[in-house]
């Protein structure tokens, strides 16, 4: 068995010094009650004014910005928060069948959650955290002497599209937020209103339009999991679509979609790299190779694991393969995978069994039928708890971007050039390909049958239910068919405003 302890990147070769210098001193920016929830300045001044001062200092506070998507030990990070609870859980890829003590994922699932849901609370700290990072390295980095300019180019440039990511996902979860870009006093930050959307997509795609000249393509082994240009660009294609949808509706998006995924695709080759198969997408030994934006992960008791592969799957009986004795967050029967999800799949889809398990044999030593995610679950892994997994979390794929420009062809009107797309993802599934006379209707029922096969456990199905604005008819079809006693209307695709920020701004709440 072997244990990963060794893998290394720019933010983990900085991770002691992160912990010493940023995250446990007093730079953290406090965001845990009443106005302190926007605190979007660093509580001790002197430290702040002594800190941004040299080059490796910026870079070692740009590695807290990225360090802000790792969990803790008490949180989930953003693959288990955004992707998971908010966005997969929400989704009918999920059935919550019991629930098991205040657990968010049942009242999620079920659309119980409220204003006091908890995990709504740590997504919005969450997020403004990294925001407020990014505000202060921003607001200081310019009077910082650097050796070489393109070097400070690129920081900010990082700085700027990482904090533009998380807007763009505040959005995505709760519609409207208050829109800071520059470090503020508490008194400040309660006095800022919500953004409307048309400016939160104004700003959140002209920083990353604007990042991008300044980053690079790619970086030497120390810097794998730096954002690079096709990263930007891929993620300016995904902002770009999803305001083309529901609710913004903007049709001039689909062009500009379509321009930042062909940018990427033109990289393959060269910056960009197609897996050969689907289970080497979920390696991490592989990390930061097929990929465009990843959460890094390592293992090792550094508090910079992830506790993904834990939360969705039970506990495995010692006789098994992917058995670890730290594994579970919850107990058997209580969350699963959908057999809706498991019934999507077309007949030899090889993604299926890399993806979903349907049984299992218990620590009792009896058999166990249950549908859980298997995907970021590796064979023989040795970690120190269940926060402690090395796999690095996928925020875009590059498959994403092939079936996001086959969408915008098919808006577009140029169905037969977007077949060829989709059958590149097919065919590595071990499906066949579809035929170029098809229809853009059909095509458009493949496409949304593909992307939920391929990025199924991924955070992605949620967000194209409501891009799309079939999350309505999908969801009430599903709650019908397992007779679950709710319907649900466009006003459940936002999650309500945490009544902390409520309380302490009087933000006005969603419907």
């Amino acid at each position: 068995m072997k244990t990963y302890n060794t893998k290394r990147s720019f933010l983990q070769l900085n991770s002691k010094i992160i912990t010493k210098t940023f995250l446990i001193g007093t730079l953290m920016l406090g965001m845990v009650s009443c106005e302190d929830d926007l605190r979007l300045e660093p509580e001790n001044n002197i430290t702040q004014n002594s800190f941004y001062t040299t080059e490796l200092q910026i870079n070692q506070a740009l590695s807290g910005v990225y360090s802000a998507m790792i969990n803790s030990s008490s949180r989930g990070g953003y693959d288990v928060n955004f992707y998971l609870l908010a966005s997969e859980v929400r989704s009918n890829n999920y059935t919550a069948l019991s629930q098991n003590g205040n657990r968010d994922y049942y009242a999620i699932n079920r659309f119980q959650d409220t204003s006091s849901t908890e995990e709504m609370g740590i997504l919005w700290d969450d997020a403004y955290q990294l925001i407020s990072y990014a505000n202060v390295i921003l607001s200081r980095i310019d009077a910082v002497p650097f050796a070489d300019p393109a070097t400070k180019e690129q920081y900010r440039s990082e700085t700027r599209f990482l904090r533009a990511y998380a807007y763009f996902e505040l959005m995505r979860t709760f519609g409207k937020v208050p829109l800071i870009d520059h470090p503020v006093s508490p008194e400040e930050a309660v006095k800022i209103q919500r953004t409307d959307l048309a400016t939160l997509y104004s700003f959140i795609t002209s920083e990353i339009e604007a990042s991008i000249d300044g980053l690079k393509d790619t970086y030497d082994a120390k810097n794998k999991g730096r954002i690079t240009k096709a990263a930007a660009n891929a993620m300016l294609g995904r902002i770009y679509l999803t305001g083309s949808g529901y609710p913004l509706n903007n049709s001039a998006y689909v062009e500009k979609a379509r321009v930042n995924l062909l940018a990427v695709i033109q990289k393959e080759g060269q910056y960009v790299t197609f897996a050969p198969t689907y289970a080497d997408l979920f390696k991490s030994a592989n990390d930061n190779k097929y990929h465009l934006f990843e959460i890094q992960h390592i293992s090792g008791g550094l508090s910079q694991g992830s506790y993904l592969p834990s939360y969705v799957s039970p506990n495995f009986g010692v006789n098994d393969p992917y058995y670890n004795p730290q594994s579970s967050l919850y107990s058997s029967g209580e969350l699963g995978v959908s057999q809706s999800l498991i019934n999507s799949y077309e007949a030899g889809d090889l993604r299926l069994p890399l993806t979903i398990k349907t049984s299992f044999i218990a620590q009792n030593g009896q058999p166990d039928n249950q549908n859980f995610f298997v995907k970021f679950r590796e064979k023989g892994i040795v970690i120190t708890n269940r926060y402690d997994w090395p796999i690095n979390f996928p925020i875009i794929r590059y498959e994403d971007v092939l079936l996001m420009y086959a969408e915008v062809l098919n808006t577009q009107g140029n169905t037969p050039a977007a077949v060829p797309f989709i059958n590149r993802i097919r065919l590595r599934a071990g499906l066949p390909a579809l035929s170029t006379s098809l229809s853009s209707a059909d095509f458009t029922t493949a496409l949304r049958r593909e992307r939920r096969s391929e990025f199924a456990g991924e955070g992605v199905y949620w967000h194209d239910l409501v891009r799309w604005n079939i999350g309505v008819a999908v969801i009430n079809q599903a709650a019908a068919a397992l007779n679950y006693n709710y319907t649900i209307t466009t006003n459940d695709y936002l999650y309500q405003i945490p009544l902390s920020q409520v309380q302490v701004a009087g933000y006005e709440q969603n419907p």
